[in-house]
């Protein structure tokens, strides 16, 4: 039940509902503080700034099953410029909600009572963890001042009008959000989450109509024309026709600064419309940013778009990479410490890539902070191609901070060109930071092919070994003095004169007294019954320091037809310079092609250097069927060279990539873009 009072400065009729300590006069904006008889005059207020709010006092809604009122709204100041909607939620069951507005984002609190001690302000720092004891850790988001701005309605806390307040915001996961609020001895916990409009279910309330639409206004430096977009949210200009930085507080333009611009090679002009992810944007404002490493100068153009809901995003361009970057709650991104080389977050693991200072060189239109020329933060990027996650920490002047996350997004060309229907744009230069490897989609995309052409091979191999069986069609063991009876002579007349006789070359000195006669061998008739399959002759001898070869033929018995051959055993060995060597093999295999079916004689022909063989006996086989693993290893490798070779141009790209990296095999040597902005 609302109490009813009067203004103790103009008379009008005031409400106080239960809890609310201050109310505003919406006749002559008396701030009237709740008393025991008459409500209290304790100042005035400013008029509110229209921030473009969808809210409006009055208006209804329903939270966890609880009808509330929006009753009441204060205006805060940033340190950075600009003011903020804190809305005041009554619920019919007594109790106060905050429902905090920024930049298109709704996040709504209430009051908890902490189950530990609360940590001080000074203990904060933007970026880091708050220790809640039983509430657990959060990532401090900002830490800052708030100065009252203006009101309206009834607020449920001692106001004063003028005052700074210090708070601390701080993120959880999945959209979890906290406040500590220092104003007073005790600190206060406000304890809730981002929420949208429609979790609310709001309706009515007597919303006065904001600015809607375009703002042209003109330069007060130069008389230029001056087209504001988002005039409810825009707080610095920067003139592109003069260079002068311009305030737009208040929707009125002032002079600052004239600044000495660089020169503006933007290609999405300030007005641009187009559709973006399927969002309908516009380029509201143009940021050349840069930063430096070992000495070099890295620039790039950041785009602020304006979309269909009031939100922001960024758009940015860096030697023809091109990249979308939306902000993401510090409380979905685990802390990352100095040094830490990696970090999952967002589903996915992050590759620390680059630490930079980046800093605003140039600004044309218009932008929600007071942006400065020369304005600096300290950007640290992670990467999971096609995306990166990038921190910005930022100092407010008269101290405290606040840290932002951007998830960007890479775009080829052709899409921002088609998006704002510009005409073709340059071609990147280099490797980006998180390009997407071009030869990942074309390795994956080939593992089908692989994978059938591997199982095609299998098949084959499978059915060669079944139709392969094998058979010996011949073996024997061949005594070369047997199939030269005067070898035995010849080697005796050797070993009577003294000369050597077992040598793997001729030996010096006078020859025997006779040559041994060629040896040759015929075998009995081979049957050949499959005429569709391969020959394989096998000559095994244990020479040493020594050779002897074989030379063949399978002679058909009706065409006379023959298939010649050659076979060589030879090993030899030794030491030289205090280490052992050895070369060839005691066993040599040929191949034949397959022949007709019929009748065969194979004819062999043992040759060797010197007057005497260096070995006796020698072993010859000879067999049909035999699987030859030359011909699957040949087709195996022609199915693999085309992935090894996509593999390669994989991990050359990515050579490439991480050698501009400050954590790459060239650390310090490179850098780049840093993502989205504030």
């Amino acid at each position: 039940m609302s109490a009813l009072a009067s203004c103790p400065s103009c008379g009008a009729a005031l409400s106080f509902r239960p809890g609310t300590m201050v109310a505003v006069c919406p006749y002559c904006h008396a701030l009237a503080a709740r008393r025991d008889r008459d409500p209290e005059l304790i100042g005035k207020v400013a008029a509110l700034m229209d921030t473009g709010s969808p809210l409006a006092l009055g208006a209804t809604g329903t939270y966890t099953g609880r009808a509330f009122t929006l009753a009441g709204r204060v205006q805060l100041r940033h340190p950075l410029g600009g003011v903020w909607d804190e809305w005041y939620l009554a619920l019919d069951d007594g109790r106060w909600g905050w429902l905090a507005e920024a930049q298109g984002r709704f996040y709504l609190t209430f009051t908890q009572a902490p189950h530990g001690t609360l940590p001080a302000a000074g203990s904060l720092e933007a970026g880091g963890l708050a220790d809640l004891g039983p509430d657990g850790l959060w990532t401090v988001g900002e830490v800052s001042e708030a100065t009252f701005h203006s009101a309206e309605g009834e607020i449920p806390w001692a106001v004063d009008p003028g005052a700074t307040y210090r708070f601390a915001d701080l993120s959880g996961q999945h959209g979890a959000f906290a406040t500590l609020d220092y104003s007073e001895d005790q600190p206060l916990f406000f304890l809730g989450r981002e929420m949208s409009l429609a979790e609310l279910g709001l309706r009515g309330g007597a919303k006065k109509p904001g600015k809607v639409g375009v703002q042209n206004l003109n330069c007060p430096k130069c008389g230029g024309p001056l087209a504001l977009r988002a005039p409810d949210e825009t707080l610095r200009v920067g003139c592109p026709s003069c260079g002068s930085l311009l305030s737009a507080e208040g929707g009125k333009l002032a002079f600052l600064k004239s600044l000495k611009q660089p020169r503006q090679d933007v290609v999405i002009p300030l007005g641009a419309e187009g559709s973006l992810e399927g969002v309908p944007v516009t380029c509201i404002g143009q940021l050349r940013r840069s930063c430096t490493v070992d000495g070099t100068v890295y620039p790039w153009n950041e785009y602020l778009l304006l979309d269909g809901q009031h939100g922001f995003r960024w758009l940015v361009q860096s030697e023809g990479h091109w990249s979308v970057a939306v902000a993401v709650a510090p409380g979905d991104v685990p802390q990352a410490r100095d040094g830490q080389r990696s970090l999952f977050a967002l589903g996915a693991t992050w590759r620390r890539f680059q630490d930079v200072a980046a800093t605003v060189e140039g600004v044309w239109g218009e932008f929600y902070w007071q942006v400065e020329q020369g304005e600096q933060v300290q950007v640290t990027e992670f990467v999971a191609p096609p995306r990166s996650l990038t921190r910005e920490r930022q100092a407010h002047k008269g101290g405290g901070g606040e840290v932002n996350w951007s998830l960007s997004t890479y775009l080829r060309p052709e899409q921002v060109q088609a998006a704002f229907k510009l005409q073709p744009l340059p071609e990147p230069t280099g490797v980006a930071s998180f390009q997407p490897n071009p030869h990942k989609a074309t390795l994956a995309s080939s593992w089908l092919w692989l994978v059938g052409a591997l199982g095609l091979l299998l098949i084959l191999v499978m059915a060669e070994s079944v139709t392969h069986r094998n058979v010996e069609l011949f073996h024997r063991k061949l005594d070369l003095y047997e199939l030269a009876p005067n070898l035995r002579q010849v080697e005796a007349e050797a070993i009577r004169r003294g000369i050597p006789v077992r040598r793997p070359s001729p030996t010096p000195g006078p020859a025997p007294a006779a040559e041994a006669q060629e040896p040759v061998f015929f075998s009995d008739p081979i049957e050949i019954r499959e005429g569709r399959q391969n020959l394989a002759v096998t000559l095994s001898a244990p020479v040493n320091n020594s050779w002897v070869g074989v030379e063949g033929a399978l002679v058909s018995e009706t065409t006379g037809v023959a298939e010649l051959f050659l076979l060589e055993s030879s090993f030899y060995h030794g030491v030289d310079g205090g280490e052992s060597w050895s070369e060839g093999d005691h066993t040599q295999t040929v191949f034949l092609s397959a022949v007709p079916a019929g009748t065969y004689v194979l004819r062999l022909a043992p040759q060797w250097d010197g007057p005497l063989p260096p070995v006796r006996v020698i072993d010859v086989q000879l067999r049909q069927g035999v699987m030859r693993w030359l011909y699957p290893g040949l087709a195996l490798l022609a199915i693999l060279v085309v992935p090894l070779i996509l593999v390669f141009r994989l991990a050359a790209f990515e050579s490439r990539r991480w050698q501009e990296s400050m954590y790459g095999p060239s650390a310090g040597t490179g850098g780049g873009d840093s993502g989205g902005d504030d």
